[in-house]
């Protein structure tokens, strides 16, 4: 870095702790700035001590909103006498957050560069889940934060160019990425049948989609050709489902969510609905996985060079059918594994977009 930044993340939700993509990218994040200058400010609902991280209780969503003022004026203290402050605000929640903060800063911190670090693009997002007063008005706060601020970033290439179609604006490259583990290590779940792996809380909707199709449609095609795999879920204490062939292994600690995707035939995806680049795909290209997806799973990611195990199904039928013929695929292999822990290695990735702004 040519300046010596002052840097500051902003989070409106908890990412200590990480309990999801969206707060393992913003917390990773965080942690890979290669600076002793920072700090992270978020808003949970429960207490959490770490060290360079201000807690904010916020239980609600209208203490979350009161809180953004203290988080500002906590902004405002931190950035005060210092040269080249940096903010970075975490888009992983509604952009009207953003907007309020922004809006109380904005002139109390002239010398202060501003960051958005879009995990997705929200209006497009909003489109699909929300109503049309909410969409129009994500939209225009999305707008106005990406022509305000200093730098708003993509995460692929493909946000890279809706963004500029939507709001004409030429956004950053930040690609999603995650701390890769040493591979070798991680010991593998072995159990005495073949199984596919499904990850996600089933609280975010897109995921709950997902499984509802994996369980409903695609595994009754799986099972009546090949009765003995079984599908193993992760991410949720409980799930209201009671199929015979499939076991749910609860929410677990990033170490055994690798032991089962390490341990797993295959890692499968049949989202519809996805927005970005999922941190559960990352993961399973990092291990060298082959991996049984819908298009919309694969958005974001390098699925196009040589390396790639990636199987795209367009139906429930082709979907089981690729499960079916890959289930003794290699469970690790390390010419893919090796390629894609370089190019989603959230330290490098971190590194050269903090050297670049």
């Amino acid at each position: 870095m040519k300046k010596k930044y002052n840097f500051i993340v902003i989070n409106f939700f908890r990412v200590t702790n990480p309990y999801s993509g969206a707060s393992e990218i913003s917390y990773n994040f965080f942690k890979n700035i290669p600076s002793k200058n920072k700090k992270l400010i978020q808003l949970s609902n429960i207490k959490q001590k770490e060290n360079k991280v201000e807690t904010l209780i916020a239980s609600s969503k209208l203490k979350k909103i009161l809180r953004i003022f203290e988080m500002a004026k906590l902004t405002e203290m931190y950035c005060k006498n210092k040269k080249y402050p940096v903010i970075i605000i975490e888009g992983a929640s509604w952009v009207g957050y953003t907007f309020l903060f922004y809006f109380i800063l904005k002139k109390k911190l002239k010398n202060a560069k501003f960051i958005y670090h879009s995990h997705n693009i929200e209006y497009l997002l909003r489109k699909q889940k929300n109503n049309y007063f909410i969409s129009i008005l994500t939209k225009y706060f999305e707008n106005y934060i990406g022509k305000k601020f200093d730098i708003f970033t993509s995460v692929s290439n493909v946000d890279k160019k809706k963004i500029k179609e939507i709001y004409d604006i030429k956004s950053e490259l930040l690609p999603n990425g995650i701390n890769t583990p040493n591979i070798s290590r991680i010991k593998k779940i072995k159990l005495k049948f073949n199984y596919i792996f499904f990850c996600g809380s089933i609280e975010y909707m897109p995921n709950k989609e997902a499984l509802d199709i994996l369980i409903n449609k695609i595994m009754p095609l799986v099972i009546k050709k090949n009765p003995k795999i079984k599908l193993v879920v992760s991410g949720n204490k409980k799930i209201p489902y009671k199929q015979r062939n499939l076991i749910n292994v609860g929410f677990v600690s990033k170490i055994k969510f690798y032991s089962y995707l390490k341990g797993a035939s295959l890692f499968v995806n049949p989202m519809k609905t996805a927005f970005g680049s999922q941190v559960k795909m990352i993961s399973a290209l990092v291990f060298g996985k082959t991996i049984i997806a819908s298009k919309k799973a694969t958005l974001g990611l390098d699925t196009k060079n040589k390396f790639n195990k990636i199987f795209v199904a367009n139906d429930h039928k082709e979907f089981a059918r690729l499960i079916i013929k890959n289930i003794y695929s290699k469970k690790t292999n390390q010419i893919n594994s090796r390629f894609y822990r370089n190019k989603y290695s959230f330290e490098n990735i971190t590194k050269n977009f903090i050297k670049n702004i």
